[in-house]
């Protein structure tokens, strides 16, 4: 039975995370809309690593285990704290900024650049329209704000409940491992990585690690319109990935080759704007 509903799990996650997608790099930036004196400033801290090895290592990146590997860990197990910082400085209307982040993990010391920022093939958000009986898709932003994402939205995959993003950016970033470059060898903008980040609602249970569902039990795809969140708490959460191929065996989120995420549970948020 177990083994029945890790099958359509599977199935279901391909076919969303491959039509609806996490973040796919795209060769072309996106066209700002206009010119505008807005800027997000974010900083974060107090992270853990979401990452959990399922067996014996078939593949892995610079000595770093690529698969089997889950990446959401929803039950809390694999969920490590870890010493951690990231910033954010960013005009959401030109779609122009940096994002950086410094961290360290069993593997050792990391770094994170992100200057281009370009859209996924999917939604990049879901807002409420003119009534609030209706809804619109955000399409061709790599930087929104004030947008729901993952859930049942469609923008990005049923990978964690529907949460409320006051900022979400994607595109292309290089990373480091120990002060070397850690490239990507698989699909997608190598040697650079295909980069998302949201600032977001609470979803992840800071005390135990876990997500979990309205009833209390813990997330799983299948649950995407039952997904619980905490509207008092603000997270960040910062991934890094290939582009989506064929299904990875053990490998959660299953098209990914290899997937990486963080989350911070100390977020500050600077906004300014003037016309």
């Amino acid at each position: 039975m177990k083994k029945g509903i890790a099958i359509i799990l599977a199935s279901l996650l391909t076919v969303a995370v491959i039509a609806a997608g996490l973040a796919i790099w795209l060769p072309t930036q996106a066209t700002a809309r206009e010119a505008s004196q807005m800027e997000y400033k974010i900083k974060a801290g107090n992270a853990t690593l979401n990452r959990k090895v399922m067996g014996e290592v078939a593949t892995e990146v610079n000595g770093v285990p690529a698969s089997p590997v889950h990446s959401f860990v929803w039950d809390g197990d694999g969920v490590t704290p870890i010493k951690a910082k990231v910033e954010i400085k960013i005009n959401p209307v030109t779609n122009s900024g940096e994002i950086t982040a410094e961290w360290k993990d069993e593997n050792g010391e990391w770094t994170f650049k992100q200057t281009a920022f370009s859209p996924p093939p999917h939604s990049t958000g879901l807002r409420v329209g003119p009534s609030a009986s209706s809804t619109e898709l955000v399409m061709d932003d790599p930087v929104t704000t004030n947008v729901y994402l993952h859930g049942n939205t469609t923008a990005g995959g049923p990978v964690l409940p529907t949460d409320f993003n006051l900022l979400a950016t994607w595109g292309p970033a290089e990373v480091t491992l120990n002060g070397q470059p850690f490239n990507n060898p698989f699909d997608g903008p190598a040697p650079l990585w295909v980069a998302h980040t949201m600032t977001t609602v609470g979803v992840r249970n800071s005390a135990d690690g876990t997500v979990r569902t309205t009833n209390g039990d813990i997330f799983n795809p299948m649950a995407a319109a039952n997904g619980a969140v905490d509207n008092d708490d603000l997270e960040f959460h910062l991934v890094f990935h290939d582009a989506p191929g064929p299904a990875v065996a053990g490998n959660f989120p299953p098209p990914l080759s290899f997937f990486y995420h963080l989350t911070f549970e100390d977020v500050k948020i600077d906004i300014k704007h003037a016309e």
